[in-house]
């Protein structure tokens, strides 16, 4: 039974809400883009809308969880400040940096999404696109500061991610209706 502190540390809590939260984000916004496909029925983009919004809602909960966290390691333990203004951390002050911008576009994604009706659709789709960069930050941010980079799943994890991401904007670009877009 030796396994279950090393499984509950605080370390591993960190990393598991770290992935958790980047593989819910990377799903939201992959569902969020292929729901405009031209050849999905109304009935399959309203279950696609229900699945992009819920796991927006908890990947970025999980990724305040993954900030929040950190504040109690023993082994690196950061500052409030550290976990919410960018680029002040002693640990890796770029990547991590990176991963707070990123959560905060993706928090802007959401709160207009959620009162897209007072923003107005334009000013909506606009914002939405945020998604996009919000996506590449906490990929730099787990390739950069993730402790486990070097292992060879992680590696295939995050190039996985990142192939899949990019066909589905490739498929976003140039099978969506002209009007969606």
């Amino acid at each position: 039974m030796n396994w279950i502190p090393d499984w509950l540390s605080t370390w591993s809590v960190i990393k598991a809400t770290g992935f958790t939260s980047y593989l819910l984000l990377f799903v939201s916004i992959c569902l969020g883009a292929l729901s405009y496909d031209k050849n999905i029925s109304a009935r399959a983009k309203g279950s696609l809308l229900i699945l992009h919004q819920s796991s927006g809602w908890i990947g970025f909960l999980f990724g305040l969880l993954h900030g929040l966290v950190l504040t109690v390691d023993q082994y690196e333990p950061f500052s409030l400040k550290e976990v919410f203004v960018p680029f002040v951390s002693e640990y890796h002050p770029i990547s991590v940096g990176l991963g707070i911008i990123s959560l905060y576009l993706f928090l802007i994604v959401l709160f207009t999404s959620d009162w897209k009706r007072l923003f107005g659709h334009k000013t909506w789709r606009l914002i939405h696109y945020l998604v996009f960069p919000s996506y590449i930050l906490f990929l730099i941010h787990g390739l950069a500061a993730g402790s486990d980079t070097k292992n060879l799943w992680a590696i295939l994890f995050y190039t996985g991610t990142a192939a899949i991401f990019l066909v589905i904007i490739w498929i976003r670009r140039f099978r969506t209706k002209p009007a969606d877009r």
